[in-house]
């Protein structure tokens, strides 16, 4: 019933958004635009791009390329075309109509890293029929926790005072694993559900872990999420993990330069991708009557992207700042930066260790938000870990879309490719906070202009403001 309730909200704000709009069946045509095609190879001036049945057919120079007359042609002069963006860690939750919010920042692809499976499937499918605007999703369903874990981590929180509907919110959207031979039935569970990859937060032991490794590669896919602390971070990685997400203490902790370089050996020779979702070390540090002011600013005063923040996630926000204040074993502030620090130089180290890196935003955790905090993360990764502007473009396009398995059909701007396409005003290479501006989004071929994109942040802003007992 939720998940239905969720699609029809969507669905109400699409109306009169979609109506108009230049759909798959129609022939669009991007005219003397610079292509950055996600390759890593140098921009393409005076390019045509054109897009029919909701493929690129074409990219070439503008002389080369013939355009037909019944063609919807765009003039993309002094403007940048890439590939549609890629959230590579988000949280389905909460969304009450804010799916769009993705579309708005060109984001066309996002992994979701925990959420109730069922929920999102039904998401997924929708958007892809087109009934709601939203970007293609890829999701693990629940995380994997160890049952251990999860029984002393769940006590805890009701010590700090959390309430029985605060748990169970919790519980949802986790599935507990005990012993070696529930991991391969929860791994062959979710995978008949419609996930597309197993997330892991816990384990309860090594052999469970590896239990859950073989299952996953067996099955085709694999795991990704947080690192286990039981095991070795480099060991993770052999044994399947093909992502870890966010910082990676102790993982690396009091480790020599020779053991940090063999723990990149592994990471290296595995293709195990780093997710450091930098966007979400400062609200670590974020004292819980600035959380407060944040959750309540519907206005955007604060910051204007509070205006499409849903009232689940202002709850969520909330509640999550005053656990961490009453829980009198969370290190002070100045303790968490230091080990956002400590995690962040291992992490440079290991890029320059050639170790994969891909953009995540971990939202909507406190302080992140849908779409926009991708744009964030990758300033902070240039800004960080010292990527260039195109390294960065390419941990949110092409780069995903290989680590994913799905680079034949998008992640590059090529022929033959799904239209997955992002229009900027300004180069992104000149300053990669150009990402922002936005002036059209093809996601799956549906057209986008700035006036729909205007249109879809209206609308959310204003379903916000209606107060919860009046919707």
């Amino acid at each position: 019933m939720r998940a239905c309730l969720m699609t029809r909200r969507c669905l109400a704000l699409a109306v009169g958004t979609l109506i108009g709009c230049a759909g798959p069946a129609d022939v669009l045509v991007i005219r003397d635009v610079t292509v950055i095609d996600g390759t890593g190879a140098l921009p393409m001036s005076d390019m045509t791009v054109v897009v029919e049945d909701g493929r690129i057919t074409a990219v070439g120079a503008s002389d080369d390329v013939r355009i037909g007359g019944t063609a919807r042609v765009v003039d993309g002069r002094g403007k940048y075309l890439i590939p549609g963006l890629w959230d590579m860690h988000v949280h389905l939750r909460d969304l009450d109509g804010t799916l769009p919010l993705f579309v708005v920042n060109g984001v066309t692809t996002v992994r979701d890293m925990g959420s109730v499976l069922e929920e999102t499937v039904a998401l997924r499918e929708a958007v892809d029929r087109g009934a709601i605007p939203g970007p293609r999703i890829l999701t693990s369903g629940m995380a994997v926790e160890s049952r251990k874990w999860v029984t002393q981590y769940v006590a805890l929180r009701r010590e700090l005072g959390a309430t029985q509907d605060e748990i169970d919110d919790f519980l949802r959207t986790r599935i507990l694993v005990g012993d070696t031979l529930e991991a391969r039935a929860v791994v062959d569970s979710l995978l008949a559900g419609g996930a597309d990859f197993i997330k892991i937060r816990h384990a309860e032991s090594p052999e469970v872990f590896a239990a859950l490794g073989t299952a996953a590669r067996e099955a085709g896919t694999h795991l990704a999420g947080h690192y286990v602390w039981i095991i070795g971070l480099g060991e993770s990685a052999t044994l399947g993990q093909r992502s870890i997400e966010h910082n990676v203490l102790p993982g690396f902790d009091r480790r020599s330069a020779e053991e940090q370089q063999a723990i990149f050996e592994e990471l290296r020779r595995s293709g195990t991708q780093l997710v450091p979702t930098l966007v979400t070390n400062v609200a670590e540090t974020i004292p819980v009557d600035s959380v407060r002011r944040i959750a309540e600013d519907r206005d955007g005063r604060i910051d204007p992207r509070n205006r499409y923040v849903s009232h689940g996630i202002r709850r969520s926000w909330t509640a999550a700042a005053e656990l961490n204040a009453r829980d009198s074993e969370r290190p002070p502030p100045e303790v968490i930066r230091q080990m956002m620090d400590g995690s962040n130089a291992f992490l440079r180290e290991a890029r320059a260790a050639g170790v994969g890196m891909l953009a995540g935003t971990d939202a909507p955790t406190t302080g992140t938000y849908f779409g926009f905090s991708l744009h964030d993360e990758l300033e902070a990764l240039v800004q960080v870990f010292g990527m260039t502007p195109m390294e960065a473009l390419r941990s949110a396009t092409a780069l995903p879309a290989a680590f994913m398995g799905v680079e034949a059909s998008v992640g590059t701007v090529a022929p033959g490719k799904r239209a997955d396409l992002v229009l900027l005003d300004a180069d992104p290479l000149a300053d990669i906070a150009n990402t922002r501006r936005i002036t059209l989004v093809i996601a799956e071929g549906r057209v986008y202009d700035r006036s729909r994109l205007d249109e879809l942040l209206r609308s959310i802003a204003a379903s916000i403001e209606t107060p919860e007992d009046e919707r």
